[in-house]
């Protein structure tokens, strides 16, 4: 039986994509590469084949009807798809004899996606979403209609169009998702493509080819090392960072730096969870990277270890049980962590529920605590279990402690008088003002995770009921299936005026924010508050309640904490007045100019080498070296 991780990659696209051609072409490179492949067909499920004349319509999916009969179909299809690619899995281990497994399928469950179009929040979708979790790869082909259609030869270029657009619109919700534009590139050109595309996308890329033709390909290399200089770990699971040292940092919510194709519930393409602390953490790990080892431990389902652009990955077997138990399991796991990984700093990014892991207790060396998120009162308030408590007395065994706003610093320093805490804030790029004025758009958005009770959605959507106001609300993100429902059921009792986009990232997220009025941010509760930085570099204003961890902002508008009747009289006043957008636009462009990413990685590699063993902090890695 193979010990090499599995690579499984799905070849998905409307029909005249070439799936079927691309599929044999794959599966025969992979396999002159040093896998052993096996490939799985999955032409629709059961009923699908018994029913032809059904399958050959090519209907837009948006007019597809949502009956229990169609999601009782799409449940058939999703079994199916997960019978096929479980027994091809054992067909490819089987026939293995020391090789990496690899399966290919053709169609996957982006074709599922599309073919259903189910709501974002359903059950339905949840189902392809974890199917998609069990590939490394979702290949997209993609196409101009008029060449699908003259491929195809039993559908219309309007068709095919619907359904092309379909297919882009649930790839940008996959993680794991890559489009190939298979238009003008003749099939052999489009495979070498594809092939590059999987096995840059295998899990075991970086712990060595599987043979001499696969250590030629173009894998990602680690940049580690081999001397005496400190190795930084960073350990993530969920949303904040913590660092160790030999320099080994932890980070508890780990969309940005975990291996997105061990775990993609905590991958940065996360449309769940992902969020501003993880991507700080992304960024502070490649900060330090420059100038130490770097390791990064985080969660995933399975343990193991990766390397990717000069930061090693290593992984704690947490994730399988859920978002909460998998934070809880994360926490008792990281001081074991602590104990088995050489470092010289240690650097613990807060988790909830309460924070803290401890630990300074369980390692010699130095840790700094990155209280990215001190979350205990929230939890406490949310459960009704008294977790401030522990995290209160968790802080007094660290020496040293960062926090992101002057708030939090209050907050640390009555807990642990002795503490040396150090307010770094994030980081945003700053976007150039040419191609929009400050303040001008043509609707109001929401940019964050969508988590009713801590985003204070409920509370916006009745501001925005009792506002009157005329311009549009968009609501961009998206969050755990049982919390979009509730949003589903919120907006169903909504007026008109509310659209709720789903997860933006990318050129999306780019144009949601270049084309806003202002940024409304109406949560109960927020670290920092990344959306709104990003906002104002954008030259927007910003809304939100008069938390004391948002007061670092100017070209604000402040409203009392939880007053809906404030809220929407500010939602109106704003809307309505362009001039005083603009007025305040500026100041907020100003003011994102201070939070340049350069200043903050200065701020960090400064505390970092200060707070290194003197004959470790002014080393650097061997640059010819790898690991």
């Amino acid at each position: 039986m193979s010990r090499h991780p599995r690579l499984v990659v799905a070849v998905c696209g409307p029909d005249g994509s070439g799936k079927s051609t691309l599929t044999r072409q794959l599966a025969r490179r992979l396999e002159a590469h040093g896998f052993s492949v096996a490939t799985a067909y999955c032409f629709g499920c059961v009923l699908c084949r018994r029913a032809p004349a059904g399958r050959g319509r090519a209907r837009a999916p948006a007019t597809q009807r949502r009956s229990w009969a169609r999601r009782a179909h799409a449940m058939v299809d999703a079994a199916e798809l997960a019978a096929r690619l479980a027994w091809a899995y054992l067909a490819a281990r089987r026939g293995a004899h020391g090789r990496p497994p690899a399966v290919v399928t053709d169609r996957g469950p982006l074709d599922g996606l599309a073919k259903f179009s189910p709501p974002p929040s359903s059950l339905t979708a949840a189902l392809f979403a974890w199917l998609g979790r069990r590939y490394d790869l979702l290949l997209l082909l993609d196409a101009p209609s008029q060449v699908l259609a003259a491929r195809d030869r039993e559908h219309s270029p309007g068709e095919l169009g619907r359904w092309r657009a379909a297919y882009r619109g649930w790839a940008g919700w996959m993680p794991s998702s890559a489009r190939l534009d298979t238009g003008d590139q003749p099939p052999a050109t489009v495979a070498v493509e594809a092939a590059a595309l999987a096995i840059r996308s295998w899990p075991g890329s970086s712990r060595g080819a599987p043979s001499q033709a696969v250590a030629g390909a173009n894998l990602p290399a680690g940049r580690f090392g081999t001397g005496q200089a400190p190795a930084l770990a960073v350990s993530s699971h969920g949303e904040r960072l913590s660092v160790a040292a030999a320099a080994v940092i932890a980070h508890e919510v780990g969309h940005a730096l975990q291996d997105r194709q061990r775990d993609p519930w905590m991958s940065p393409g996360n449309p769940r969870y992902g969020g501003g602390g993880a991507a700080v953490a992304d960024m502070l790990a490649h900060w330090l990277a420059g100038h130490f080892q770097v390791t990064v431990v985080t969660a995933a389902r399975q343990g193991g270890t990766s390397s990717h652009d000069g930061v090693c990955y290593r992984y704690l077997p947490v994730s399988w049980a859920g978002p909460r138990a998998g934070q809880l399991l994360f926490h008792a796991l990281l001081p074991r962590a602590a104990r088995r990984i050489p470092h010289d700093l240690w650097i613990e990014s807060f988790t909830p529920p309460f924070s803290t892991s401890f630990l300074p207790l369980f390692t010699p060396a130095r840790v700094l605590g990155f209280a990215q998120n001190l979350s205990g009162e929230e939890m406490t308030r949310r459960y009704r279990v008294p977790f401030f408590l522990i995290e209160r007395f968790g802080l007094r065994f660290y020496r040293d402690i960062v926090v992101l706003n002057p708030a939090d610093e209050a907050r640390v320093r009555r807990c642990s008088p002795a503490a040396r805490v150090s307010v770094i804030p994030n980081c945003v790029d700053l976007q150039p003002l040419a191609s929009q004025q400050p303040g001008q758009g043509a609707y109001i958005l929401f940019l964050g995770r969508v988590g009713l009770w801590e985003k204070g959605l409920d509370l916006l959507l009745a501001a925005y009921q009792r506002s009157g106001v005329a311009m549009p609300l968009l609501l961009a993100g998206s969050g755990t299936a049982a919390e979009e429902h509730k949003l589903a059921r919120l907006l169903a009792g909504t007026g008109a005026g509310v659209h709720w986009l789903g997860q933006a990232a990318g050129r999306r997220k780019h144009d949601l924010l270049a084309g806003c009025a202002f940024l409304v941010l109406p949560s109960r509760y927020e670290a920092f508050g990344i959306s709104a930085l990003e906002a104002m570099s954008y030259g927007k204003p910003v809304v939100h309640f008069d938390l004391p961890s948002l007061r670092w902002m100017s070209g604000d508008v402040r409203v009392p904490p939880l007053d809906v009747s404030a809220l929407a009289h500010e939602l109106r006043e704003l809307a309505d007045d362009q001039p005083r957008r603009r007025e305040l636009g500026r100041m907020a462009y100003a003011t994102a100019a201070d939070y340049g990413p350069e200043q903050t990685a200065q701020r960090y590699l400064t505390l970092v080498q200060r707070l290194l063993p003197g004959d470790r902090a002014g080393q650097q890695p061997e640059s010819g070296s790898r690991r």
